[in-house]
């Protein structure tokens, strides 16, 4: 089977805010068990497209990033105020309530995938999570203090050892959805 690297829209955390999300994946760990994720890796998930073979085909990358450069969206505030679980496999931190304006983003760069036909996986639902915990053992979920994060840019990833690589970055409009 060829090598795979998961390809993907995200959220990336501002090194306050990421520094914020590893002391609780450090209490996280200490509650629940499990594998942490390496700080370096910390990003909300905000479209996930699909798993591509190694290299990455450079048309998808390219439709990707001309999907990202599509969009065009006022910045948002959201509050990360939530320790949660899929199934008992991962361990998340998250919103309680998704905000308006990151739903909006969510929907506008999967339509503007779709419209470059770049290949996306069909999600059931869209819960934006911030991976901390891989097979924790005592997954509780609770809420937990929020943490302010003003989103002002979202960036495609690319899966890989040690940290995620970038692929493109793109700002939002500094003028906040309300």
């Amino acid at each position: 089977m060829p090598a795979m690297r998961n390809l993907f829209f995200a959220l990336v955390p501002p090194p306050a805010l990421r520094t914020a999300f590893a002391r609780e994946v450090v209490r996280l760990q200490a509650e629940w068990g499990g594998r942490p994720t390496a700080t370096p890796k910390l990003h909300m998930t905000l479209l996930f497209l699909d798993a591509f073979p190694v290299p990455l085909d450079p048309d998808v990358v390219t439709a990707a990033r001309a999907a990202g450069s599509a969009v065009a969206l006022p910045c948002f505030g959201l509050a990360v105020d939530r320790a949660d679980r899929f199934d008992r496999r991962v361990g998340w931190l998250g919103c309680s309530e998704v905000p308006a304006g990151m739903r909006v983003l969510h929907d506008a760069l999967a339509e503007a995938v779709a419209r470059r036909e770049v290949p996306m996986r069909r999600e059931s639902r869209f819960v934006p999570h911030v991976t901390v915990l891989r097979d924790p053992k005592r997954p509780l979920p609770h809420a937990i203090a929020p943490l302010p994060w003003v989103v002002d840019s979202f960036a495609l990833m690319a899966s890989a050892e040690g940290a995620y690589e970038v692929l493109g970055r793109w700002p939002l409009d500094d003028t906040p959805l309300v």
